[in-house]
C-alpha cells in the first residue's frame, strides 16, 4: 500500500471514530433527557455523517485556499528571483565587458574566433585519429611479434597505417606469418575494421587478401563472410576495445 493512501486512511479514520465518539456522547445525553431509544440512534447517525461531511467541506475550502495562497506566494518569489538573476548577470556583464579596441571591427573579431575554434577542433581530431592508429599499431606488434619476421612485422604495422588512413595499398609486398590460421587473420582482420569504423569490411577483407600469402588465394566474399567466425577461438580472438593491448 502506499504511503500517501495509508495517510488518508488514518486521516478519515480518526475523524470517523472522532465522529462516533460524539454520537455517541450525544445519544447518551438524549437518554439520560428522557428520548427514546430511536430518536438517540437517529441521533447517533446524524451527528456522525454531520461531521464527516463537515470535514469534507472544510477540507476542500482549506486545501483550495491554502494552495492559492502558497502559488500566489511562490509565483512572486520566482519572479522575484528571476529578476535578481537578470540584475546579476547584467552587473557581471558589466564588469567583465572586454575593452575593443577602435581599430577591431566586430566582424574581425568574429571571424578571428571561428578560425581559432576551427584549429582547435582539427587539432582535437588529429590528435583523437593519432591516438587510435598508434593503439592499432601496437595491438598488431604484440599480436604478430612471435609469428613474423621484424622486417614483415614493420611492413605490417605501415600496412595497418594505410589502411587507417585510407590510403591505396594495391601495390604493396605480402608477408608471411607462421602458427597462425585463417581464421586468426580473419579476426585481426576484423578488429582492425571494428576499431577504425566506419570503414568498410570490404577494406579490410582487401587489405587482408593483399598482405597475408595465406590468403591470397581466397574469394574477398570468402573472406569478408568468415571474418567473425568462431570469436573465441585461435590464437587472435574477437576483441571488441583494442586499448587493453
Amino acid at each position: 500500500m502506499k504511503i500517501k493512501h495509508f495517510e488518508y486512511i488514518v486521516i478519515y479514520l480518526s475523524v470517523f471514530l472522532v465522529c462516533v465518539l460524539i454520537g455517541i456522547a450525544g445519544r447518551l445525553v438524549l437518554i439520560e433527557k428522557g428520548a427514546d431509544e430511536y430518536t438517540a440512534n437517529v441521533f447517533f447517525w446524524i451527528c456522525i455523517g454531520f461531521g464527516i461531511l463537515l470535514f469534507a467541506i472544510l477540507s476542500l475550502f482549506l486545501n483550495e485556499l491554502v494552495g492559492r495562497l502558497l502559488k500566489h506566494f511562490f509565483k512572486n518569489k520566482k519572479v522575484e528571483s528571476s529578476q535578481n538573476q537578470i540584475k546579476n548577470i547584467e552587473k557581471i556583464a558589466e564588469q567583465k565587458e572586454p575593452i575593443i579596441q577602435p581599430e577591431l571591427s566586430e566582424n574581425k573579431i568574429l571571424n578571428r574566433t571561428i578560425e581559432e575554434i576551427k584549429k582547435e577542433q582539427q587539432t582535437i581530431i588529429t590528435s583523437q585519429k593519432q591516438t587510435k592508429i598508434d593503439i592499432a599499431i601496437h595491438y598488431t606488434q604484440k599480436r604478430f611479434a612471435l609469428y613474423t619476421t621484424d622486417e614483415d612485422l614493420k611492413l605490417l604495422c605501415d600496412y595497418v597505417m594505410m589502411y587507417a588512413e585510407k590510403l591505396n595499398f594495391e601495390n604493396i609486398n605480402p608477408i608471411q606469418v607462421k602458427d597462425l590460421s585463417n581464421l586468426d587473420l580473419y579476426h585481426f582482420g576484423w578488429n582492425l575494421w571494428n576499431h577504425f569504423k566506419p570503414i568498410k569490411q570490404e577494406e579490410v577483407s582487401k587489405l587482408l587478401k593483399k598482405v597475408f600469402l595465406a590468403l591470397e588465394d581466397i574469394e574477398l566474399d570468402s573472406i569478408k563472410s568468415h571474418l567473425k567466425d568462431e570469436p573465441k577461438k585461435g590464437i587472435i580472438k574477437i576483441t571488441n576495445d583494442l586499448s587493453g593491448f
